[in-house]
């Protein structure tokens, strides 16, 4: 399977090229706001409600001058309530889901009359810091920390030329599969990950690698976001005892919270999106990453390039001279053209005629030498006849898609 990314002749971008690079983006970098944002619910036991009822009450007290200078005793009363505020949560909801937008109001309604009426408290200032930080920070606790790389699934979309190939005079790189997935590395260890220590496969390491193959998705299109059950994101920051994190109660407790479609978190955007045929890659790690290192370069899964309608010769040039060094640093591209198994093909996109649309053609093989006088590059004429059949072959694959 082939599958694109659209560049545009900047140069960052053929800096990427020269590396084989592609970065990966948080949500919040990426130009669709609405980029892994699912519909929080609720749904679980009695004991996940009054776990969640404490977690919101230590995060406002502890956090609120106001009320954690109040004593152990003042506190303690409190965080006491707990209990007593999950079972009524639990009783309020009973079996229904409860959207994160709703548990606000039902919280303080629950909390209000249960709160002593001492000078000790200041019940409305308790119910806006509560208010504040189910609706505020409560859905920061759920984010996990996922980067994207994007791709299509189609290299002659009119529209995704326009849009991220700086008006057709960019050019589209070219990668290649066979199980769906994508090989990246870096020069140091960022990727984490589980991994078999023998060829049975029956002793596993957990690890920090330089390298690893990540599985592509494709991203499916909508007007709902997907479904998360809240609880499933955040009961592992709940309090437990060290007697309940010795028998795992923490990984345990979530099988007492329904699962939705929390898979689909990354993977289901606005209709309105669909034109992009968009395949996706996820950068998993346990710590926030910064940009840097989520720059990694894929080189070894780029097969091909296809030059823009309106790219100019310069850039094209550029282009070829960007994956003759990425090769090269790879130590993999061949001496003489014959020698290659898998030639490293450029195309060029050619406006339709009686459509909006294009064809990709292709116009050249990449090869192991070069020099001043010349680019390190063969017209698809000049090459044999068993390489001229493979490159239409991949050329009729990228046309269509696949």
């Amino acid at each position: 399977m082939y599958f694109f990314k659209y560049q545009k002749p900047g140069l960052l971008e053929f800096n990427m090229l020269r590396r084989g690079e592609i970065f990966f983006a948080s949500p919040s970098e990426l130009n669709d706001p609405n980029e892994c944002r699912p519909r929080y619910l609720l749904k679980g036991s009695e004991e996940l409600w009054q776990r969640l009822a404490r977690f919101v009450l230590q995060n406002v007290i502890f956090h609120s001058e106001r009320f954690s200078t109040r004593g152990l005793e003042a506190v303690g009363k409190l965080l006491s309530l707990s209990d007593q505020i999950g079972t009524q949560l639990k009783l309020a909801v009973r079996n229904r889901d409860l959207g994160l937008e709703e548990l606000a109001d039902v919280f303080i309604n629950i909390l209000a009359p249960l709160v002593p009426i001492e000078k000790t408290f200041d019940s409305v200032h308790l119910a806006r810091l509560v208010k504040e930080f189910i609706n505020g920070k409560l859905p920061a606790f759920a984010a996990e920390n996922r980067f994207i790389s994007a791709f299509s699934l189609s290299a002659t979309n009119p529209t995704m030329w326009g849009h991220y190939a700086g008006a057709e005079k960019g050019f589209v790189i070219v990668y290649g599969t066979e199980d769906d997935t994508i090989h990246v590395r870096s020069p140091i260890r960022v990727l984490d990950g589980c991994r078999p220590l023998n060829k049975n496969g029956d002793r596993m390491e957990l690890g920090t690698y330089d390298n690893d193959c990540l599985q592509l998705h494709r991203v499916r299109y909508g007007v709902c976001p997907p479904k998360a059950n809240l609880f499933r994101r955040i009961a592992h920051r709940f309090s437990y005892s060290e007697q309940e994190d010795h028998y795992d109660v923490p990984a345990m407790i979530i099988d007492d919270a329904a699962e939705k479609q929390e898979g689909l978190i990354g993977l289901v955007k606005y209709s309105g999106w669909r034109y992009e045929q968009e395949l996706r890659a996820f950068l998993l790690v346990h710590d926030t990453a910064l940009p840097d290192l989520r720059v990694l370069s894929a080189s070894k899964s780029i097969t091909g390039l296809i030059f823009g309608p309106r790219m100019s010769d310069q850039d094209k040039a550029r282009a070829v001279l960007c994956c003759r060094m990425m090769k090269a640093s790879q130590q993999q591209l061949a001496e003489a053209v014959d020698q290659s198994a898998d030639p490293f093909v450029f195309f060029e996109a050619r406006s339709q005629i009686s459509r909006f649309g294009f064809d990709v053609l292709p116009v050249g093989i990449l090869t192991g030498h070069y020099s001043k006088s010349g680019l390190p590059f063969m017209p698809v004429s000049k090459a044999d006849t068993a390489i001229q059949k493979q490159v239409m072959k991949m050329a009729e694959q990228v046309s269509d898609g696949k």
